[in-house]
C-alpha cells in the first residue's frame, strides 16, 4: 500500500515539525519528500499535516497514523536484519533425514563440522527407513533427506552422493585371500535387517547375486543389534560398508562383498527445487565430508 522511504519522510517530518530539516536529514530536496508525503495522504485518504508558512503540526489522523508508520518501520527493519541474518548464516534452522547407516556415520559428521563454521544454524536430524525418509521429504518435514532412490517418484529430486557397498560381518574366522567371503557360512545362522529397510533390500540382492538361498535366522531393526549379535556368536550379517566403522567391532570379521549393483546413496529434495543458504551451506559441507572419506579410503587401500 505505501513503502518504506514514504514512511520515513513522515515520521521524520514529525519529528522536526519542519519538511526542510527533515528533506536534509532524508537526502531528498523539499518538493520531493513533500511529494512523497502527499502521495502517503493520498493512499491513506487523510491529511496527516496542518501546514501554515510557520508550523508544521500533525492532525489528528496524522498523531494516530505515527505510532503505527513508527510500529512498521520498525518491523521492516527487523525484517530485513533477520533476512540478512539468514543469508549470512547468523541465524537459522534445518532440518535433515537420513537412513540409519548414514544417520549413524556420514550425517554426524557433516553436522559437527556444519555447526562449528556455523555455530548460530540450529540443525535437527532425524534418521527413518528408506520410505520413511522418502514421506518426510515429499511432506516438507525436512529440507532434505539423505538416502536411497525408491520407485520412481516425480516428487522428488534424487542426486547420487556415493555408491555404498556391503561387508560381511560375522565370528571370527580366518579365510584365505584365494576364498569366497562366503566360505564356511553355509552352517551358520542369517542375522537379516528388517524387511524394507534399504539395507535388507540390497542384501537380498547381494544373496542372490551370490547363488544364496538362505532364510534370516533373526530379523532385527538396528545394524548395532546385528553386530551385538554377531559378536555373540549368533550368526552372521550383510551390513553397509559406510556404517560399520561406527561400531565397536573387536571379535568380528569384516569381509567385503562384491555387489552387482552397489547401493546409491544421494540427496533427496522435493521439487520444484529451492534452496535456503544454509541448506546450500550444508550441502556443500556433505559433499566435502564424501570427498574426504572417498579420499581417504583411496589411501588406505594404496597402503595395503
Amino acid at each position: 500500500m505505501f513503502h518504506q522511504r514514504q514512511l520515513q519522510a513522515f515520521v521524520l517530518t514529525a519529528e522536526m515539525a519542519s519538511f526542510t530539516r527533515a528533506a536534509k536529514e532524508i537526502h531528498l530536496s523539499q518538493p520531493a519528500l513533500s511529494y512523497l508525503i502527499r502521495k502517503l495522504e493520498e493512499e491513506l485518504g487523510i491529511v496527516l499535516f496542518a501546514r501554515n508558512t510557520r508550523t508544521v503540526m500533525l492532525t489528528e489522523g496524522g498523531a494516530l497514523f505515527l505510532g503505527h508508520a513508527r510500529r512498521i518501520l520498525a518491523d521492516m527493519a527487523l525484517a530485513l536484519d533477520d533476512t540478512r541474518n539468514v543469508r549470512e548464516l547468523e541465524q537459522g534452522k534445518l532440518t535433515v533425514a537420513g537412513l540409519p547407516s548414514v544417520a549413524s556415520s556420514l550425517l554426524p559428521r557433516t553436522i559437527a563440522a556444519f555447526r562449528k563454521r556455523y555455530p548460530k544454524v540450529t540443525v535437527a536430524l532425524r534418521d527413518g527407513l528408506a520410505d520413511q525418509v522418502h514421506q518426510w521429504v515429499r511432506r516438507g518435514e525436512v529440507d532434505m533427506g539423505l538416502g536411497s532412490p525408491l520407485d520412481q517418484d516425480r516428487e522428488l529430486d534424487f542426486q547420487t552422493l556415493f555408491h555404498d557397498d556391503l561387508m560381511l560381518v560375522t565370528p571370527p574366522r580366518v579365510v584365505r585371500r584365494s576364498e569366497s567371503p562366503w566360505y564356511g557360512l553355509d552352517e551358520m545362522p542369517y542375522i537379516a535387517m528388517t524387511p524394507g529397510s534399504s539395507a535388507r533390500h540390497y542384501a537380498d540382492l547381494a544373496m542372490e547375486h551370490a547363488g544364496r538361498e538362505v532364510q534370516p535366522t533373526w530379523e532385527v531393526s538396528f545394524m548395532s543389534s546385528a553386530i551385538a549379535m554377531v559378536r555373540a556368536k549368533l550368526g552372521y550379517a550383510l551390513l553397509p560398508t559406510s556404517s560399520v566403522d561406527v561400531f565397536n567391532l573387536d571379535a568380528v570379521t569384516r569381509l567385503p562383498v562384491n555387489m552387482r549393483e552397489p547401493r546409491e546413496i544421494g540427496i533427496l529434495r522435493r521439487k520444484p527445487l529451492h534452496s535456503s543458504p544454509a541448506l546450500e551451506a550444508f550441502l556443500r559441507q556433505l559433499r566435502k565430508q564424501v570427498s574426504s572419506a572417498e579420499a581417504s579410503e583411496q589411501q588406505t587401500l594404496a597402503d595395503d
